[in-house]
């Protein structure tokens, strides 16, 4: 398959094509500059910031759908106009992701393969634009699809799904009591697509990854019940919360973002990820 950069192509054997080609769509740079803006204010979990709207809401210019109950989704979730599968499906960006869905189809999850942590160098790669549409983008073609926000230090996904009130999310999952686990998945938000988010966080809330068998065992039960669960995982720049949910989901694809993102860290990330023995799908390159 074609790859819109060589540098990509260099660092792994599996290249995917990026987001909009050649040339950028409007969605998808919208969803780079609101995590860049993210990343600016320091937002981290669902903490609202003086200037961000409140919990459950969207930025006016970035709300597509206030509700999905009225195409089945279930009602009380904001959809963001970054999900392009569904503000823009006749888009370039809206063609790549499911050219991304057919590839892993025939490649992974054809081979009974059930689940995927997306990873990335350094932050700003779109990591979680690359994963909310991917999501959505399998859960349109009838595959019954978990995206699980793993990213416990900048979450992100309640900004493209976001719930009404605050949720509870893998924060508490891990947090619980062995004797009395919960479950806080996010059912059928949308038809064949489901939300774990990452729930209310609290100071040190990332350290609780690296208890990689209570993780394991979260990430096991949901690949035994979904068809495919897509993990959102932080930058592994700096981190090792990242390796660790790679090694317990098995396998990843590694998002890079053109002109952004070195080879030699995406050398790096490949290279941290075959030590830990987690399998590599191949890559993303996000032209945003």
């Amino acid at each position: 398959m074609n790859t819109s950069s060589d540098v990509a192509a260099a660092a792994l054997s599996d290249v995917v094509p990026g987001a909009g080609g050649e040339q950028s769509s409007v969605a998808a740079d919208a969803g780079s500059g609101a995590e860049r803006r993210d990343r600016q204010a320091g937002l981290t979990g669902a903490t609202t910031y003086a200037g961000e709207p409140p919990f459950g809401q969207l930025p006016n210019q970035d709300a597509f759908r206030p509700d999905g109950a009225s195409d089945g989704g279930r009602p009380g979730y904001a959809f963001s106009r970054r999900l392009v599968c569904l503000s823009a499906p006749e888009g370039a960006a809206a063609a790549s992701y499911r050219s991304l869905q057919t590839y892993l189809l025939a490649r992974h999850i054809g081979d009974g393969r059930r689940g995927l942590a997306l990873c990335s160098p350094q932050i700003g790669s779109g990591c979680t634009t690359v994963a909310v549409n991917l999501a959505l983008a399998c859960a349109q073609a009838g595959i019954n699809t978990l995206l699980v926000d793993a990213n416990l230090t900048r979450p992100a996904v309640h900004q493209f799904i976001a719930p009404a009130d605050r949720v509870a999310g893998l924060a508490e999952m891990l947090m619980a009591d062995s004797a009395g686990r919960v479950d806080e998945i996010r059912r059928d938000i949308r038809p064949n697509l489901s939300v774990l988010f990452a729930g209310g966080l609290t100071l040190g809330a990332a350290g609780l990854v690296p208890q990689q068998r209570r993780f394991k065992d979260i990430m096991d039960a949901c690949m035994r019940s979904f068809d495919f669960t897509i993990v959102d995982a932080p930058a592994t720049g700096g981190a090792t919360d990242a390796r660790h949910v790679a090694m317990s989901v098995r396998y990843a694809m590694i998002v890079a973002r053109r002109d952004v993102t070195l080879l030699a860290d995406m050398k790096r990330t490949a290279d941290e990820l075959s030590s830990d023995r987690v399998k590599l799908a191949g890559s993303f390159l996000t032209d945003f």
